[in-house]
């Protein structure tokens, strides 16, 4: 098998994955907050991480580019500002928000919602660094914004109509893209693995402090002890979607480039409305299909690559 076809099945299999999140939270947040999936999600992650990178140093050097490594100091204050802004902002409270509106709204409306994470990164670019949209760019998401209103008004919805739901998953959306230019740069700067390493710490952190001071009783995680397949499902989001997902999307950028992991990404939403319909017995209508075409249509060629313009879409999931 090529590198090529490794880093297609590597690009394919984390979007496929990581579109499984909000079914995964679906048990562990009847049975604790969703601040404390949020903590343990990451305290998880990190630890992953760090036994990834404690184990990466007792091989021979990286065949890819040297990275710096990053260290707490006065000269490094503002690259430490910008992890801790990506670890509570970018990942803490995208996770909080995501899980929060599965209260409201179903696990497809939230991996589409989700699925609209480059439109929202492009916006932010647009809004803060400069960067314009094309005529087809411009063009495809309206024609993702249509499918979105066709599934989110459906007859089939739980809650047809808006609804704070999607609302708080905008929010999550908007919390994600709001940083990835600067976790883009922290990347080329410190490499994806040890940026990712101390987002997960700082989001980690942060929602310990925010627990303490919202005065959460830790001793409710005890009550995941009794329900084995809760907690399988927080470690597989701590370990599989956030930790070894983010590596394998590495891994998958390497071979196939940012445009080819872009365009895989956008199996996400279709991931989560097949688990949603076929696992979680959501209807199954012929309007709700044409939004999830309309809407995957339209992400594709959102994201698909033009000749003078490149898509600025680095690490910029889980």
């Amino acid at each position: 098998m090529t590198n090529t076809a490794k880093g297609w099945i590597a690009a394919i299999s984390v979007a496929l994955l990581w579109g499984t999140e909000g079914s995964l939270a679906t048990l562990p947040l009847s049975v604790i907050d969703a601040k404390v999936l949020v903590w343990l999600r990451y305290v998880i992650a990190f630890a992953v991480l760090f036994i990834v990178l404690a184990v990466s140093l007792f091989f021979g050097p990286s065949r890819t580019k040297p990275r710096q490594v990053f260290r707490f100091s006065w000269q490094n204050r503002r690259d430490a500002l910008k992890l801790f802004l990506c670890g509570v902002v970018g990942q803490g409270l995208f996770s909080f928000f995501s899980f929060l509106s599965l209260d409201y709204i179903t696990i497809s409306e939230n991996g589409v919602i989700q699925g609209l994470v480059p439109i929202a990164i492009l916006l932010m670019g647009t809004l803060f660094y400069g960067e314009r949209f094309t005529f087809t760019q411009i063009g495809a998401a309206l024609i993702a914004l249509v499918g979105v209103a066709l599934l989110v008004f459906s007859p089939s919805s739980a809650q047809q109509g808006l609804s704070i739901g999607h609302f708080i998953c905008l929010l999550s959306v908007v919390s994600f893209a709001s940083v990835t230019h600067l976790r883009a740069q922290l990347a080329q700067q410190y490499g994806g693995a040890q940026t990712m390493f101390y987002q997960f710490g700082f989001a980690a952190l942060g929602f310990f402090f925010y627990l303490l001071f919202d005065g959460v009783n830790f001793s409710n995680i005890q009550l995941l002890l009794h329900s084995s397949d809760a907690l399988l499902c927080v470690l597989v989001l701590g370990t599989c979607v956030s930790g070894l997902g983010y590596l394998v999307y590495i891994y998958g950028i390497e071979r196939v480039g940012v445009d080819g992991s872009s365009m895989a990404l956008n199996l996400i939403p279709m991931s989560a409305f097949l688990i949603g319909t076929f696992v979680f017995g959501e209807q199954l209508t012929v309007l709700r299909v044409v939004a999830m075409g309309l809407i995957v249509g339209g992400m594709v060629t959102f994201v698909r690559p033009t000749p003078n313009k490149q898509q600025v879409v680095i690490s910029v999931n889980n």
